[in-house]
């Protein structure tokens, strides 16, 4: 991954950037290996107050390869190489103290993408996203901390495009960064016949979290994660969801962030 960024362009407040990639897993899955190979460009400004805005395009070229015989049908469909031609707007407002180990403020996100149509590409799709996050401090002794995440989003098909085409971009939860007591990808829809992740077209996350200073820069943690995905768009009915509760630690080795957490699923 190779990124640039010129955050004055022509010495004002403007930003102007670019991102190539090529990216090999087979960790998403024992039945395939996937490469996405591609790259976007965006510009970035100040709109009005503390409200940034990013505009970008972006193109990418996805290829399922070594996929195993013994896969399930939805993904021997998936087979091959395609690609897909998108724009993209964001919406920013991000006030918090520090990005690490943020003690107060907050984060509005709104992202839009739409793909294909006049485009091209041969995947045809839009998404909307909204994400907050609020901090609150509690106490000043220990730095006592209480971070409130919220996040929903839609992504549907219009075109000629299926329901298995935009397998890639449909939404999961599940490992470190979402519902911390499931494995990766392990919230949602599944294909009946051999549990394989599906994933969905609506999805809906909530998280609290209580975290205070052992000895600075160690923090411990405590949380709650809940979150639901269903199958079709703009279905935001809660009643499949699942939820965990753990604890952990905030560290910062060699000057990098870390955090172990241990998540205990409680709804499954």
């Amino acid at each position: 991954s190779l990124n640039f960024e010129e955050p004055w362009l022509f010495e004002k407040q403007l930003a102007l950037g670019f991102e190539l990639h090529r990216i090999t897993s087979d960790y998403t899955s024992s039945y395939y290996e996937q490469i996405t190979t591609g790259g976007s460009i965006y510009t970035r400004k100040r709109l009005f107050e503390l409200f940034e805005g990013q505009l970008s395009y972006g193109y990418d070229q996805i290829n399922y390869t070594d996929i195993s015989p013994s896969a399930p049908a939805f993904i021997q469909a998936i087979e091959g190489t395609y690609g897909v031609s998108k724009v993209g707007f964001t919406l920013l407002r991000d006030t918090r103290d520090k990005i690490v180990n943020t003690t107060r403020g907050n984060r509005l996100e709104l992202i839009t993408d739409f793909a294909g149509g006049p485009l091209g590409g041969e995947r045809n799709f839009y998404r909307v996203e909204a994400r907050g996050a609020q901090f609150v401090p509690l106490f000043k002794a220990q730095a006592q901390v209480l971070s409130i995440l919220l996040r929903a989003g839609v992504i549907e098909k219009f075109g000629d495009t299926s329901d298995n085409d935009l397998f890639y971009y449909n939404y999961a939860l599940g490992g470190p960064t979402t519902l911390r007591g499931f494995e990766y990808r392990d919230v949602g829809p599944k294909d009946k016949a051999t549990s394989e992740p599906i994933g969905g077209k609506s999805y809906g996350f909530l998280s609290f979290e209580y975290s205070v200073d052992i000895v600075s820069p160690v923090r411990f943690a405590v949380f709650y994660d809940a979150g639901f995905v269903n199958r079709d768009a703009y279905d935001f009915n809660p009643s499949s969801y699942n939820d965990n509760f753990g604890f952990g630690i905030r560290m910062m080795v060699m000057g990098s962030p870390m955090s172990l957490d241990y998540g205990i699923p409680l709804t499954t």
